[in-house]
């Protein structure tokens, strides 16, 4: 039988197939091993593996992670975590580059009334403020001159309270001295007898 027979094909097809069945083992060891490794509960990320071919490679899988938790952090760490598993799956399956044609997101959410709604337009151009290092996990926030954030208290010591004080009271009695009763032109009120 020559190279195009039908035998042949079938062979082909079938160490294929079983190439794709390791390859997707592979790759659940590897999604296991970042979420183990990093702290990340099971329910919170997966993956689906996609059956990809390409013009210019051999048959690959494209891998789908699946949000299916909303917290902030997956999407401010989301280029470290693909990272992450790239680094596993080649140390699994040094040949890995060859076949993994890439990663996409997709949200499963159940619920999505966690999730914040859309900021103002000016915010997406807005300057990013560093936050604190108190709150280094926290993603980073924008300031734009339209966007009201509520009151902010300033918190301050007594002392720096009384300086303040004492300041304003010292301003208000040299105003009083320039400005002293009768030199505006006004008179005192009196009341009207009746």
């Amino acid at each position: 039988m020559g190279p195009n027979s039908t035998q042949f094909v079938a062979s082909q097809a079938a160490s294929s197939a079983g190439a794709h069945a390791e390859r997707k083992e592979i790759l659940k060891l590897a999604m296991r091993e970042l979420l183990q490794h990093n702290g990340i509960p099971e329910s919170w990320l997966s993956a689906d593996l996609l059956r990809t071919s390409s013009a210019r490679r051999e048959q690959g899988i494209h891998v789908r992670l699946l949000v299916r938790h909303w917290d902030p952090r997956l999407l401010l760490h989301g280029v470290a975590l693909e990272q992450d598993f790239l680094r596993r799956l080649i140390a699994l399956d040094p040949g890995a580059a060859e076949w993994l044609m890439g990663f996409s997101w997709q949200f499963t959410l159940p619920d999505l009334s966690a999730c914040p709604d859309l900021p103002p337009p000016a915010s997406w151009t807005a300057p990013v403020v560093q936050a604190p290092a108190a709150a280094a996990d926290a993603p980073p926030t924008t300031t734009a001159g339209d966007i009201i954030e509520g009151p902010v208290v300033i918190p301050q010591t007594q002392d720096e309270v009384r300086a303040d004080l004492e300041r304003l009271l010292a301003l208000r009695d040299d105003d009083l001295k320039r400005h002293g009763p009768g030199e505006d032109g006004f008179a005192a009120t009196r009341p009207v007898g009746i």
